[in-house]
């Protein structure tokens, strides 16, 4: 399938979209290898986007709808690429109406991985203005070391299975502690910062009226003996 650029078409989407109305994100999908012919992009579904101001920097969980001719699809990939085949990808993208097919954003994927997963997460990212820019998709099972299996393991086929979709829009970072800047004297030398008082500096005046007032009230006046008074007697 062949899609051409409608510019038009997207900028009344993106113009809609950040007004707050939901719009459709179309995914398309294909497989390929570097030594046999470029297969043409098909439609896997699409994502409904929700208003941005509603969508969460950590994720916002969406839906994929997938397309009515999605096992179609899949059975001419086999045809056209065996998944067992070293280097085949499998691709997805993102349709950007105002930039060539080329120029989409794509996340691959080895097509070995393809027929033993039972399941995919798939990872839309999007700008301050609501663009998708980035696409990240996954399967799993994936081998911990990363190498396909072996041939006579993997299955000829690519399934079909529902993706989670998270949609992700741009995080601000921590803000960095600066330090206050240096003054300058009119000569260009840093001024020295005034050090900061001790705390008997600070608080001697506080020290000096305690100790005024302990001397000036003397020491407590002492009781008379009994030993005194029976000598009286």
């Amino acid at each position: 399938m062949r899609v051409h650029s409608k510019v038009f078409l997207f900028s009344f989407l993106f113009f809609s979209y950040g007004h707050g109305e939901q719009q459709e994100l179309h995914i398309y999908h294909r497989v390929v290898h570097p030594n046999l012919p470029v297969t043409p992009w098909s439609e896997l579904g699409f994502v409904v986007l929700p208003p941005q101001h509603s969508m969460s920097p950590l994720g916002t969980p969406a839906e994929l709808v997938t397309s009515d001719a999605v096992q179609d699809d899949l059975s001419e990939f086999s045809l056209a690429v065996d998944p067992a085949i070293e280097d085949a990808m499998y691709q997805v993208s993102l349709e950007r109406a105002d930039v060539p097919d080329a120029l989409w954003p794509v996340s691959t994927v080895k097509t070995c991985f393809m027929p033993s997963s039972t399941s995919s997460n798939l990872t839309i990212h999007l700008s301050s203005s609501g663009i998708p820019f980035a696409v990240d998709y996954f399967v799993s099972p994936v081998p911990h070391d990363g190498l396909c299996p072996q041939s006579s393991d993997t299955r000829k086929t690519y399934p079909a299975h529902n993706s989670t979709v998270v949609l992700k829009s741009p995080r601000l970072p921590p803000q960095p502690e600066l330090r206050a800047p240096l003054l300058l004297a009119r000569e260009g030398e840093p001024i020295a910062p005034i050090p900061e008082k001790s705390f008997v500096q600070k608080y001697w005046i506080y020290i000096a009226i305690a100790l005024a007032v302990l001397l000036i009230a003397g020491p407590a006046d002492e009781p008379a003996t009994s030993s005194g008074a029976s000598g009286g007697k």
